[in-house]
Order: C-alpha cells, then sequence, then structure tokens
C-alpha cells in the first residue's frame, strides 16, 4: 500500500478494522493533501468526515475579484483553486474510516481560512455545501455512495464569492444555508432553506444588515438547530468600528428572525479583520451559547449576560454533551488546546502544528471525537482526525 496517497491512512485503518486489528481509542488518523475538515454526527453510531483536496491555482479573473459594477471587492478571499470534496464514514465512532468518496470537483474551491466545504447528515441523506465561482449544494440519498448536483443557491451571481459559509441540519430533515453575501456592494448575511435534503432552494433571505455599512467581512457566520428545531446564527458584525459577535434566532415554526443582539458584553474596536467566527451551543429551551474570539482570548458565553474568559487564543469550537459541562478547543499559537469549563479548569494542550479544528461527541462512547488541519502555515496540510 502506498503510505503517501492521501487516503492511504484512512484506508489502511479500515483493512486493519475488518479483520480484527481495529485501533485503541485514542487511535488517529491522518489524511495527506487535504484541508479544513468538518466532522458530523449521523446516526446509528455513524461519524461523517468532509474535507477538501486542493489542485492547482486558478488564474486571477475579474469576476471573482470584483463586484458585478467593475468596483473592488471587500473581503479577504484567496484566489480561487481547483479542488476536490471529499466524504468519508466510520461506523466505529472514529476509530476507523472507510476510504473516502469523491463528491464533486469545483474549478475555484474556497478552502482555507475557514471556507471550505460544509455536511449535514439525516439518515441516509448527506447535502454537502461549497462555494467555488457560487455557493452549491450536493446531495445523496443513499449513504454516500452516490451524490447529485451541483444545485446554485445564491440567486446572485457571484454573491458569495467571499467563501464563507454554514450549514445547519435540523431534526426533521431542514437545512439552512448562511453565507457572507455581496450582492448589494457592502457585506450582509443571507441565508436559504431546503426542506429536500439540498435539491432545492427557498428564496434567498437577508438575515442581517448592518447599519453601519457593512458586516465584518471575512470571519465565518455560524449557523445551529436545537433539538426542537430552533435556530439561531451567529456572525462578527461591525458597527462604528466594533466587531463584536451578534446573533438572532428564528423558534420552530416562525416565519421570519427575532431582533438581532450582541453576544456579551465587553466590545472590540478594531481596523480589520480578525478572521474568527467562532461556534454556536445549544442549551436547551431556545436558548443558546457561544464560544468567540476577542482580542486574543477566547470567551463563553451561556446565552444573554456577561461572557467568561478562558484563555489567550483564536478559533474556537466547543461541544456540550447534555448536561455536562462545556468542552472548548481551540488554537493557542501553533498548538490546539482543550478545556473543559468548570471551576479550577485550565486549558490543555492536545495537538501541535494545528489549526481550524472540528469537534463532536463520540457517538456511543465518552470522550471526543476532533479533527483538524495540521501542518505549515504555507504549503501542503493533512487532516487529522482523533479520539481525546
Amino acid at each position: 500500500m502506498n503510505l503517501s496517497s492521501p487516503v492511504s491512512v484512512v484506508a489502511l485503518a479500515y483493512v486493519l478494522a475488518s479483520v480484527g486489528f481495529a485501533p485503541p481509542a485514542g487511535a488517529r488518523v491522518e489524511i495527506a493533501a487535504a484541508a479544513q475538515p468538518r466532522v458530523t454526527l449521523g446516526g446509528a453510531g455513524c461519524v461523517w468526515l468532509v474535507y477538501g483536496q486542493p489542485g492547482e491555482a486558478a488564474p486571477a479573473v475579474a469576476d471573482h475579484a470584483a463586484h458585478a459594477d467593475g468596483k473592488k471587492a471587500k473581503g479577504h478571499a484567496p484566489r480561487g483553486r481547483s479542488g476536490e470534496l471529499l466524504v468519508a464514514r466510520s461506523t466505529d465512532g472514529g476509530n476507523t474510516f472507510a476510504p473516502a468518496t469523491r463528491v464533486a470537483a469545483l474549478p475555484k474551491l474556497a478552502l482555507g481560512l475557514r471556507r471550505g466545504p460544509r455536511l449535514a447528515v439525516h439518515g441516509d441523506r448527506l447535502t454537502v455545501t461549497a462555494i467555488g465561482d457560487e455557493m452549491v449544494s450536493f446531495g445523496s440519498t443513499d449513504g454516500g455512495r452516490t451524490w447529485g448536483g451541483p444545485v446554485r443557491i445564491n440567486e446572485v451571481a457571484t454573491s458569495a464569492r467571499e467563501g464563507l459559509h454554514d450549514l445547519a441540519g435540523g431534526p426533521a430533515g431542514e437545512l439552512f444555508v448562511t453565507w457572507l453575501d455581496l450582492r448589494n456592494g457592502a457585506m450582509e448575511l443571507w441565508g436559504a432553506m431546503s426542506r429536500d435534503g439540498g435539491r432545492s432552494w427557498a428564496r434567498n433571505e437577508l438575515v442581517y444588515k448592518s447599519p453601519d455599512k457593512s458586516i465584518c467581512e471575512c470571519c465565518h457566520p455560524v449557523a445551529l438547530f436545537d433539538a426542537e428545531g430552533n435556530l439561531a446564527v451567529m456572525w462578527r458584525n461591525s458597527i462604528e468600528g466594533a466587531r463584536d459577535m451578534w446573533m438572532t434566532t428564528r423558534a420552530r415554526g416562525a416565519a421570519g428572525f427575532g431582533p438581532a443582539r450582541k453576544i456579551g458584553e465587553g466590545t472590540w474596536k478594531i481596523a480589520g479583520c480578525p478572521m474568527d467566527g467562532g461556534q454556536l451551543l445549544a442549551l436547551g429551551g431556545g436558548r443558546f451559547g457561544a464560544v468567540f474570539q476577542r482580542n486574543g482570548e477566547v470567551f463563553l458565553a451561556r446565552g444573554e449576560g456577561p461572557e467568561t474568559r478562558l484563555g489567550a487564543g483564536k478559533q474556537p469550537v466547543a461541544v456540550q454533551d447534555g448536561n455536562a459541562a462545556p468542552v472548548v478547543i481551540w488554537q493557542q499559537g501553533t498548538d490546539l488546546v482543550r478545556m473543559e469549563v468548570r471551576d479550577g479548569a485550565a486549558p490543555v494542550k492536545v495537538a501541535a502544528e494545528a489549526r481550524f479544528p472540528s469537534v463532536v461527541a463520540s457517538p456511543g462512547a465518552e470522550g471526543l471525537l476532533l479533527a483538524y488541519e495540521r501542518g505549515p502555515a504555507r504549503g501542503a496540510t493533512s487532516v487529522v482526525v482523533e479520539r481525546l
């Protein structure tokens, strides 16, 4: 077996498992030439991993770097590269993964700095979203064996070219995608619903428009359904120089979102974009919390009210299993650290030369399943998945 191939380590782990030599808890799988992983739970104890594989750099073209009226676009989208979208499945809680399935190739795949594919799973139905020239979805109804699409989501051509978006899956199989949009010149937050696994999308809807020019131009937005079907969306705003995290929610069955509100009590005035969007947490009863970065420090906000400082760092993600204390993982320098949020806790290093974490609770077992990007800041990267 060629261990230098992109999925060779995954394939090796799959072979070992098939003959009774599955790695123990804490095993580590690494996929070469891969970037921007997202790990998602499915039914029957399955874990799904989506990631991108970059190809050749695409030539600079006007329609990717400018508005339709010819003016220079706001934001910091990297020049597009050709790339492939891949999905892999684990049936043993993330200890091993079957060889990845190719979903599609995009000529200008947005991949890097939280730009990359997103995945939602409902039974055997899988939906992958990604941004190239346009934001598109791909769907599978047979557990990821075959894929259909692409289906374009943004109704205004190239309006999603900043490349930053998120996809949320609800308890009844509904989907909501949100993205940074430039259709009106300034950066706005838009969204769309699907009730058929991404085969079609409802009309684009404006989620939020800043009263002061634009929202933050290059921090990824976040969307999350809770178990009851309530929806929350979070983004970094920009009002009079303050680039704070904001949130809006839509109750299950409601036609629209409620009033937007700032998260936490502190503020951050900065003349630029920190490129860091945080993550939402479902707290129950239609309430949502968040982890986010402000001025080089990571905070946890439990609903409305004051936030809690966790430590220095950026790019936080979090998971909460039932009534247990939330666990937050974030970048601290070139490492990833983990912290269970309880009295007296302190962050503990869990990975080196690692960034852009994604985490879920391990299905059917204690612990967490962590995916992240590994490698130099510039150059080839790999995707790592490991049990904590």
